[in-house]
């Protein structure tokens, strides 16, 4: 009978720490509504104020007429162009944007090769002659995600037309004051941001982010 007693007591002190471990979790540690962080945080996206043109611009300011080969940057072996013409100097082609290496050749009888260049998103000018031949471009820039707020946060990217979102496009897990930068993000994508401490549904979600952003995730 003392046992059936002390096994009484015991079942309930179990019980009263457990009904007290969860009124202070409750309380004082999960949110009346843990999933409407979007009332603590947000999401801040400024895009380029010069947006790009869909065709990128290319142009031969040198002083010889070259022979360009467009590879596509994905391409690694290089082996097949996706387009080559001759670019008289001081002629320009537009051409669709996209993420574009150059093989470069002097035109001539037997064209010459120059040079290889490296991924080129920007415009393009060439420059000088065929012994100092000068590139002016650069890839595409990156979208820059920051995070500035007293947590860490899990951000993932998706593709916009993506109607389950159940595979993402990238994650990140960014801690108070880290930026990260995405380079070849699509033009459009959807950014979902995750409390490390949830799992399941995100604190906020934003449609439509356009290429080139730079976000930063802040307190309201």
């Amino acid at each position: 009978m003392k046992n059936i007693t002390n096994l009484n007591v015991t079942f309930l002190i179990t019980v009263i720490l457990i009904f007290g471990a969860s009124y202070y979790v409750f309380k004082y540690i999960i949110p009346e509504d843990p999933f409407n962080f979007d009332n603590l945080y947000q999401v801040i996206i400024i895009t380029p104020d010069n947006k790009p043109d869909e065709k990128m611009t290319i142009t031969n300011s040198s002083q010889i007429n070259l022979r360009l080969y467009m590879f596509n940057a994905s391409d690694k072996v290089k082996g097949i162009e996706r387009e080559n013409w001759i670019l008289k100097r001081g002629d320009s082609r537009n051409y669709k944007r996209g993420d574009y290496v150059f093989h470069v050749f002097e035109s001539q009888l037997i064209d010459v090769p120059i040079l290889w260049t490296d991924t080129l998103w920007t415009d393009v000018v060439f420059r000088g002659d065929e012994d100092n031949l000068e590139v002016q471009g650069g890839p595409k820039p990156p979208v820059e995600i920051k995070n500035d707020v007293d947590e860490q946060l899990r951000v993932c990217t998706y593709k916009h037309i993506d109607a389950l979102q159940a595979v993402p496009l990238k994650c990140w897990t960014l801690s108070k004051g880290r930026t990260i930068k995405w380079n070849n993000a699509p033009p459009l994508f959807t950014l979902k941001v995750f409390k490390l401490a949830l799992v399941g549904d995100p604190i906020i979600t934003e449609s439509d982010v356009e290429h080139l952003s730079k976000i930063t995730i802040s307190e309201k």
